[in-house]
């Protein structure tokens, strides 16, 4: 079971340049890719893009790819031409605004188009292949951080799942013999409000519409149902994320009808406990893959 969150670094030098790759993710319903990259690599954001795709499922994950150009490999270019034309632009809107002041050479070079650092091209065929290991070194060390942080989760939710079966076995056994108490009661305040004897068959009614009312025999056995579930899916390779928050809807629906059928506070207790572990598990299934 993998978490959403983590993150991987890859540094690797080569003949274009020192590549460094990192990657961060964080949890999101579905998988979403963000790519920050030099200009000079844009055409390979679709292999970036399946490549980390290939191993994260889910998550909100940012790659961010830098490069640093060995030393006397930078060039510098100024485009005269484009110069010329935002000269000629910045002049008219100076004139329009009736706008003080004259156009340094610092403004045309403000703009991107004008002035360019750096390689003037770089083949992409040549440089995907380094790219490529620097990206598969950072996905891998983001994956591993994933896995990490997922086994602790796990162990976590397994803590809890003991907590919750050892409360609903205390509430099974509140309810062992409710029944039979409920009975009682109700013919002794049958007997002390009735001077004649008490009909045993409209007592023997009222016992089993109460009976039925408040049996939660069938609500504990799905609820122990839906545990050896949960703990079947935080076991599995595939991602669980989404298995698991359906079982715990089911989990606290089950709840939800013990603690409405149940008139004991003792059992009002117990189901106090199991929301608030409930509760937990929610919040970190959310940063389930």
């Amino acid at each position: 079971m993998n978490s959403m969150t983590g993150f991987g670094r890859a540094r690797l030098s080569s003949p274009l340049g020192q590549i460094t790759v990192e990657l961060s993710s964080v949890n999101n319903r579905f998988l979403e890719l963000s790519v920050r990259m030099p200009r000079a690599f844009a055409a390979l954001e679709p292999q970036v893009r399946e490549l980390v795709s290939g191993s994260v499922g889910r998550g909100k994950v940012t790659i961010n790819v830098d490069l640093a150009l060995e030393k006397g490999s930078a060039t510098t270019h100024v485009d005269k031409t484009a110069a010329r034309a935002v000269h000629r632009e910045l002049n008219a809107l100076k004139k329009e605004l009736k706008l003080a002041g004259d156009i340094s050479v610092s403004d045309l070079l403000a703009f991107e188009e004008v002035f360019a650092s750096g390689r003037e091209e770089i083949d992409t065929d040549k440089a995907w292949p380094v790219l490529k290991r620097a990206l598969e070194k950072g996905v891998e060390r983001l994956v591993h951080m994933r896995e990490t942080e997922g086994a602790a989760l796990a162990r976590d939710m397994q803590a809890r799942l003991k907590v919750m079966e050892k409360a609903i076995a205390k509430i099974e056994s509140s309810t062992k013999n409710s029944v039979e108490i409920y009975a009682a009661k109700l013919a002794r305040r049958v007997k002390e409000l009735m001077a004649e004897p008490v009909d045993s068959r409209r007592l023997e009614e009222e016992i089993a519409i109460f009976a039925e009312r408040t049996d939660i025999a069938e609500e504990c056995t799905r609820f122990r149902s839906h545990l050896d579930q949960y703990r079947a899916a935080l076991s599995q390779k595939d991602a669980a994320g989404r298995k698991l928050n359906f079982i715990l809807q089911e989990m606290n629906r089950e709840v939800n009808t013990i603690g409405s059928k149940s008139a004991d506070f003792s059992i009002a207790g117990h189901v106090i406990s199991l929301k608030e572990e409930l509760e937990k598990l929610r919040e970190q299934v959310q940063n389930i893959e």
